[in-house]
This record gives structure tokens, C-alpha cells and sequence, in this order.
């Protein structure tokens, strides 16, 4: 079979190697994309991991009230002390979250753009 040449066979080869273009940005984008919700969820998981511990400690602590004599004003300032580093500790959580949050939002902006280019003929 004899080559095509012309214009035509050119049109086409510059449509073939657009469109290869486009097909490697695509898996570039969604290999991003995978990595970015992958990473988003274990991050999640972790923090939801820290927040059940902190949880777990003041439960416990609540319990375990009555043998820590915050019925004095020492005890009470004692347990005052404990709650204000858990909420600090709360506070650390939620902060790095949203910080991951607002880091991952902006990867996902690009990605938003690199698709609504690609899509353009």
C-alpha cells in the first residue's frame, strides 16, 4: 500500500500527535490526581486517628476523676492544665488539616486548569 501524502496525511499527523499530547497530560493530570486524593485520605484517616486518642485520654481522665482530687483547688488546676494541653493539642490537629487542606486545594486548582485545557480542541 502506497503512503498518503499531501496535506491531508499531514492534517492527520498533526491531529495523531495532538491528540497524543493531549492523552499524556491526561494520565499526567489523573496520576496527580490520584496521589493528591490518596495522600488526602491517609492524611484524614491520621488526624480522625489523633482526634479518637485525645478523646480517649480526656474519657479516661473524666473517669478516673475522683482519684485525682480536683475537688482541691490544686486538683482542679491540675485537671484545668491537662484540658487546656488537649485542647491545644485539638487546636494542632485541626490547624495542620487545614493547612494540608488548603495545600491540596491548590494542587487541585491546577489540576482543574491542565483538564480545561486539555479539553480544548
Amino acid at each position: 500500500m502506497a503512503e498518503q501524502t499531501g496535506p491531508s496525511a499531514a492534517a492527520i499527523q498533526a491531529q495523531q500527535a495532538a491528540l497524543a499530547d493531549r492523552h499524556t497530560a491526561v494520565g499526567g493530570a489523573d496520576r496527580v490526581l490520584q496521589e493528591v486524593l490518596a495522600s488526602a485520605h491517609a492524611e484524614m484517616c491520621d488526624s480522625a486517628s489523633r482526634l479518637d486518642a485525645i478523646a480517649a485520654e480526656i474519657d479516661r481522665a473524666v473517669s478516673e476523676q475522683a482519684g485525682s482530687a480536683v475537688d482541691t483547688p490544686m486538683g482542679a488546676r491540675e485537671f484545668q492544665r491537662f484540658l487546656v494541653a488537649k485542647q491545644r493539642e485539638i487546636a494542632t490537629v485541626v490547624a495542620h488539616a487545614h493547612e494540608l487542606a488548603h495545600e491540596k486545594s491548590v494542587v487541585l486548582a491546577g489540576l482543574r486548569e491542565t483538564y480545561a485545557a486539555v479539553r480544548q480542541p
